[in-house]
């Protein structure tokens, strides 16, 4: 018989693309976006993002955001004129799931070879 193996998610990380964020009313209810820290974002994320993505994060873009579980969410990326930085989109189906509530705590892991976000 096989050993038992631990399939617990293990990424080699590099823990300066993680953001943390402590969610507020307006990232839970009907708004339906999640305002991202934006000095934690444009110093950790944004260097490690590919250059057209960036360029086009003022028109949005679709990016996944995965969660531990495996589920898969398509949002849209986006830069605000305010030079803030939202999910939306399908933001709301991820609150819904997880069963999200205000000051929940959640982190943001992007990884850079699959140009995904993960929920941890």
């Amino acid at each position: 018989m096989a050993d038992n193996i631990d399939l617990e998610l293990s990424l080699q990380t590099n823990h300066s693309m993680i953001i943390n964020k402590r969610l507020t009313q307006s990232d839970v209810d009907y708004n339906n976006r999640l305002h991202l820290p934006k000095r934690e974002f444009e110093q950790f994320i944004l260097p490690e993002m590919e250059w057209e993505l960036v360029m086009n994060l003022r028109n949005s873009v679709e990016v996944i955001v995965k969660d531990v579980n495996g589920n898969e969410y398509h949002v849209t990326l986006v830069k605000y004129q305010n030079g803030h930085y939202y999910f939306m989109g399908k933001w709301m189906d991820i609150v819904r799931a997880k069963g999200y509530k205000r000051d929940d705590e959640i982190s943001l892991l992007w990884d850079k070879s699959n140009e995904v976000f993960y929920i941890i």
